[in-house]
């Protein structure tokens, strides 16, 4: 092109801001700002003024459940915010509690859940992400999964409620594994 013509594209005029949207740019740094204070109290609220009649029931019946699930527990964090070790460690410490003589050192997972949730150590965790910690617990060699057998007797909703399934395996139970010296409840 001669230095006369004009050109088809404009030429664009290069700037932080254009260079930061490009794919594969690095944005410059951004002063860090720490959030801004709040009082809870009044950040709840802001919250029950939104909302309607029907969510401020919900809002209401759940911090009830919170504050019983804290008041149950006592010191003791949840479940929920447990790492795997010490996840593992509470529901086999939960699950020789619930174990009774004929269960052999097996818990279903259903009832085992129930028992922590009734002790608010469920607090913020539904059944499908225990278990879900369960099967990583497992598969980290932190507890003990079992198959429920069909030779053995059960409720069969419990043995519904209590399955894990993970790439065709299926378990049912927790077993906990006792000393020699260890007699059954």
């Amino acid at each position: 092109m001669s230095p006369g013509r004009l050109s088809p594209f404009p030429k664009r005029k290069s700037s932080t801001k254009v260079r930061a949207q490009r794919p594969g740019s690095i944005a410059p740094p951004r002063a860090s700002v720490p959030p801004p204070l709040f009082d809870p109290a009044s950040e709840l609220q802001a919250v029950l003024a939104e909302l309607s009649p029907h969510g401020v029931a919900a809002l209401l019946a759940h911090a009830r459940k919170l504050r019983d699930d804290e008041r149950r527990r006592g010191a003791t964090p949840p479940l929920i915010v447990l790492s795997p070790r010490d996840f593992a460690a509470r529901v086999v410490h939960a699950a020789s509690e619930v174990i009774v003589a004929r269960d052999e050192g097996k818990v279903f997972v259903a009832a085992l859940f129930r028992s922590l949730e009734e002790r608010g150590e469920a607090s913020g965790l539904g059944l499908a992400e225990f278990k879900n910690r369960l099967l990583m617990a497992h598969q980290a060699g932190l507890l003990v999964l079992s198959r429920f057998e069909p030779n053995e007797r059960a409720d069969a909703a419990t043995v519904t409620a209590s399955e894990i399934r993970h790439l065709g395996a299926m378990y049912h139970l927790v077993l906990v594994r006792r000393s020699k010296g260890e007699s059954s409840k």
